[in-house]
């Protein structure tokens, strides 16, 4: 079984490439990624943007592509 390892999109980046790279490390298309975007619009104003900690904490944590 090959490892996979999280790291952030070096290709499809809208703000610094988080979202992508989880789509990307589940193998997900270009569809499914930006259905993850908006659902994480949705829930960041729907969290009155306390859902951006986390993004930051995420963004923060996950390395680059090299």
């Amino acid at each position: 079984m090959a490892s996979r390892k999280l790291t952030k999109s070096s290709t499809n980046i809208w703000v610094t490439g988080v979202i992508a790279g989880i789509g990307e490390y589940f193998g997900w298309g270009r569809k499914r990624i930006t259905a993850l975007r908006v659902i994480f619009l949705l829930l960041l104003v729907g969290s009155y943007g306390g859902l951006m900690f986390a993004y930051i904490i995420a963004s923060l944590l996950i390395p680059k592509k090299n």
